[in-house]
């Protein structure tokens, strides 16, 4: 039975017909091999997940020993570590991604022969070096077959790559810009910034995404993200380069990118999405990674130049368009627009700013239309007590619409602490997940009652999310030129959930600034 083993394919032009030492094909015709290889010093020999799978159960193969053959011959000539996996699984915490090879293998097999014996080696730009063996493997009862593939691949190239040096390592092609972080803080502080213009910090660290630091700024075809430090390979990476380029889409929050990955090579399939203060990448087939906004905080006294909506969630408190949300959703808007009215997000309505609490993340704005009536009657409460811990709660909202569509969302839990971050008594801690979005939206204790004001998540925790007591709403409403007419009778105690949420989510909207 004839079969073919292939654990990569490489596409091989003008093969050398046997002759040893010399590549038969190479994509850098000016790249000298033996020098390239003494610019690395870990190799990584790539398989397909099957082949990876079909060795680690069968450890005794032909295949088991093949490679074991390789494993062997690459450590004698010289590369400090040797390791073998699937692509996916590629080594990637090298402060050079060019420090480390990718080497490849295939051979065919028949009658106890193993023959078209291929060594390639792949470099962090592409290269691709391929050597073919001048003689093939006859398996006897006495064959040890990976000491014969260790001797096979020393005819194949040699038995020396050369002591490592850095002067021979290749550089990663770089995109670098004008910006520095120095420089692009003074221009914002002199040309103002729009609402996501800034600087940016991953909030979490992890193997597949480090902790970033970028700098937003604005361009004629979008946005571009400027790196300025966080990458684990660091020596490829200088304070300058483009990090991603941003094109808008037919929704306002949401960019495609252009992402370049940490080998430089360019991911199109990456999405971003913007809330107040925060900056979500959204990659294929993994979680999405939250970055906060650095600079410029509300204290910087940066002119703000908004090019675009933002948006996020609000409540109706009385039947003539009160409205409640954040100090931080409407901060510096220069139009407010309420979405939502009984149900139709197909129309927009203008509000005005009624009155804000800064301190306390805490905005009334009120809808001012020619076209709006009356909301009707209010169906809830306010509570103005303090909840005890663990005492069921549930959020409405709108969170991350470029993605997630403009249906309410609910999440549900419990209150988990009668303080908030870092024990700030103005805030309950709350175990219902919340997204960029979701501030200003409201908090319900299981009556349905009106208990606080979503405003914040701690990005470093799960389900740890934060909303202003209620109690600190009363007291702005005391601010009040008249005070509101607030509902002192709940239509929504004492029903279920479903139809709680029926009814609540026809007075809580979506806010979108400009």
């Amino acid at each position: 039975m004839k079969y073919k083993l292939l654990f990569f394919f490489v596409l091989i032009a003008g093969l050398c017909n046997g002759q040893d030492y010399k590549p038969s094909y190479q994509s850098n015709y000016s790249l000298d091999f033996s020098r390239f290889l003494s610019g690395v010093r870990y190799a990584y020999i790539m398989l397909d997940d099957k082949n990876v799978q079909y060795i680690v159960d069968n450890p005794s193969s032909g295949n088991a020993y093949a490679i074991s053959g390789l494993i062997s011959y690459l450590k004698a000539i010289g590369f400090e570590d040797v390791e073998w996996g699937i692509r996916a699984n590629t080594p990637q915490n090298f402060a050079s991604v060019c420090d480390q090879v990718i080497v490849s293998t295939s051979w065919g097999y028949q009658n106890s022969t193993f023959t078209d014996i291929t060594m390639s080696f792949i470099s962090c730009k592409g290269d691709i070096f391929t050597f073919k063996a001048s003689k093939n493997i006859v398996v006897t009862g006495y064959t040890n077959v990976s000491t014969s593939f260790h001797n096979t691949y020393i005819k194949m190239y040699g038995y020396n790559k050369g002591s490592y040096s850095s002067y021979n390592r290749l550089s990663l092609s770089s995109e670098m810009t004008e910006w520095t972080e120095e420089k692009l803080k003074n221009h914002f502080k002199d040309k103002g910034a729009d609402p996501i213009e800034g600087i940016y910090e991953s909030a979490i660290e992890t193997s597949l995404m480090p902790k970033y630091k970028l700098g937003l700024i604005k361009t004629e075809a979008g946005y571009n993200l400027i790196y300025f430090s966080g990458a684990t390979n660091y020596n490829d990476w200088k304070a300058g380069e483009l990090k991603a380029k941003l094109f808008p889409t037919a929704t306002p929050i949401l960019f495609k990118a252009d992402w370049y990955m940490g080998n430089k090579q360019i991911n199109k399939d990456h999405y971003i999405t913007f809330e107040q203060g925060l900056m979500n990448l959204v990659m294929q087939d993994r979680d999405k990674t939250l970055y906060i906004k650095l600079f410029p905080t509300s204290g910087d006294n940066i002119t703000s130049t908004i090019s675009g909506p933002a948006s996020g969630s609000g409540f109706a408190v009385s039947s003539d368009g009160l409205i409640v949300t954040n100090h931080h959703v409407i901060n510096g808007a220069k139009t407010i627009k309420i979405r939502g009215i009984n149900g139709d997000f197909s129309k927009s309505y203008n509000a005005k700013i009624i009155i804000e609490d800064k301190n306390n993340d805490l905005a009334l704005i009120k809808i001012d239309d020619p076209n709006f009536t009356a909301l009707g009657v209010i169906p809830f409460v306010i509570n103005g007590k303090t909840i005890d811990v663990g005492n069921s709660i549930f959020v409405l909202g709108y969170p991350l619409r470029a993605t997630m569509g403009d249906e309410i969302k609910l999440t549900n839990g419990i209150i988990s602490s009668k303080s908030g971050f870092q024990g700030d008594v103005t805030s309950y801690q709350i175990s219902a997940p919340i997204q960029p979005g979701n501030s200003g939206g409201p908090l319900f204790d299981e009556k349905g009652n009106l208990i606080g004001i979503v405003n914040s998540k701690h990005a470093g925790a799960e389900n740890a999310s934060y909303a202003i007591k209620a109690s600190y709403l009363l007291n702005l409403f005391e601010l009040m030129n008249t005070y509101p007419k607030i509902q002192t009778v709940s239509s929504v105690t004492g029903k279920p959930l479903t139809e709680q949420v029926k009814t609540l989510k026809k007075y809580t909207y979506i806010i979108e600034v400009n």
